[in-house]
């Protein structure tokens, strides 16, 4: 079992290259596309990598959502045990491309 300050750390250097990853993508194969679709799009990825959920209905520590899914689906009892995680897999996305957008609409620097 992790220390509350290894698990702390652990999702530190998680969160860091999710942002870094979705950065990397936005600049190396969204850039072709129009400003706003790229922001849409990097949001949408930012959204599925960071948000958390629950790994089962008895954890007490969050993991990241897209991981439980998968487990969960493969491993843990099919679409019924990743359901939870799937919900917050769609409530990110959504949260994401929003956020994108309007990323897009106030960002001074139109690259």
């Amino acid at each position: 079992m992790m220390t509350s300050i290894s698990y702390v750390f652990a999702m530190a250097i998680y969160i860091v290259a999710a942002c870094a990853g979705a950065r990397l993508i936005h600049r190396m194969l969204l850039s072709g596309l129009s400003y706003r679709l790229g922001c849409a799009l990097t949001g949408l990825i930012s959204g599925v990598l960071l948000v958390p959920s629950y790994a089962s209905s008895e954890a007490e520590t969050l993991a990241p959502a897209l991981v439980t899914a998968l487990f969960n689906w493969l491993f843990a009892g099919g679409l019924e045990a990743a359901g939870g995680a799937l919900m917050m897999l769609g409530a990110g996305a959504v949260t994401g491309v929003i956020c994108g957008l309007i990323w897009a609409r106030l960002s001074t620097s139109r690259l």
